[in-house]
């Protein structure tokens, strides 16, 4: 089973989507039936609780069952709760993907290299997940770089 939104999507919607009303009615529409799938599947009747943050042990576990009973609805609880287990573990790295990006960027500008859109993009998640003076200032340097045509 596929989900129709993942927990990684749906936080990244939620930081990407503030002051923009369109992404936030976005946002919303996703998180709700996100709810409602939750809801739907993870009742007092299915004998499966929900947790907000699974252990590996517990996600195992229900993966195993869905595998063995082959109930679609099984399967759909272990996806999401494994979807919210990888979510989590990868929240736990992510500051050293952000140092990454920002210290390829400040090189971006140092070495006067060419801006593509896709760093642009980059320097603007950077700046929108962690919201400082340095990344903000970041942003705009390399926005304004790539509009002035040096990396257009």
């Amino acid at each position: 089973m596929k989900l129709d939104t993942s927990f990684a999507k749906l936080e990244e919607m939620k930081t990407m989507a503030a002051g923009h009303p369109e992404k936030i009615a976005a946002y919303t529409m996703a998180e709700r039936r996100y709810k409602e799938t939750v809801a739907e599947l993870f009742h007092e009747d299915s004998g499966v609780k929900f947790l907000e943050h699974p252990p590996e042990s517990y996600v195992a576990e229900l993966e195993a069952k869905a595998e063995e009973s082959g109930d679609p609805a099984d399967k759909a609880r272990a996806v999401i709760l494994r979807d919210r287990l990888d979510y989590h573990a990868a929240k736990k790295t992510a500051h050293i993907d952000w140092r990454i990006s920002r210290e390829r960027l400040r090189n971006i500008l140092v070495n006067d290299e060419k801006v593509t859109g896709a760093d642009v993009q980059e320097a603007y998640r950077l700046a929108r997940h962690n919201p400082s003076a340095q990344m903000m200032s970041l942003y705009t340097q390399i926005k304004r770089k790539y509009e002035g045509g040096a990396g257009a």
